[in-house]
């Protein structure tokens, strides 16, 4: 099979491209351009970003900045202000789905092997004392402490 003149030159370039790659790979990348803020430079730092205003924008794209008069002088409006449709007659719904008659599902993870870990913390004495019943289990016997278990 033959290859021509084309082909070999296509895969040339393909080849020095890699290779570029490969060498520039260990270069640094500088995304962010050195911003100087007050002669303070914020070189791979966070860069500052400042809120002029506030506004609105039409179907077509115009924006339109508002502006206040602030010492004299007309200023974009630094407030922003949010309006939320409740007010103290109608306020945010909220609630869960759960009744004293459907509660919150809950499942506790516990087996034979692995059974539910219960301290007592205390006791108060009500009308009448109601047993506590427990099961203590003996621990396998060691020969010696600190001897595995077998």
């Amino acid at each position: 099979m033959t290859i021509d003149r084309y082909t070999k030159a296509v895969l040339t370039v393909i080849a020095g491209c890699l290779l570029w790659m490969c060498a520039m790979a260990g270069r640094p990348v500088e995304a962010q351009q050195v911003s100087v803020v007050d002669g303070a430079s914020f070189a791979g730092h966070i860069q500052p970003v400042v809120i002029v205003g506030t506004g609105s924008m039409d179907a077509q794209g115009k924006v339109s900045v508002n502006f206040v008069r602030h010492n004299g002088t007309q200023v974009t409006d630094p407030v922003v202000r949010v309006t939320l449709p409740y007010t103290h007659d109608a306020p945010l719904p909220v609630g869960l789905p759960y009744t004293t008659s459907a509660p919150l599902p809950a499942h506790l993870l516990y087996s034979a092997d692995a059974p539910l870990a219960v301290e007592i913390t205390g006791i108060k004495k009500t009308r009448e004392w109601e047993p506590i019943r427990t099961q203590v289990e003996d621990a396998p016997v060691r020969r010696t402490p600190g001897e595995p278990q077998r």
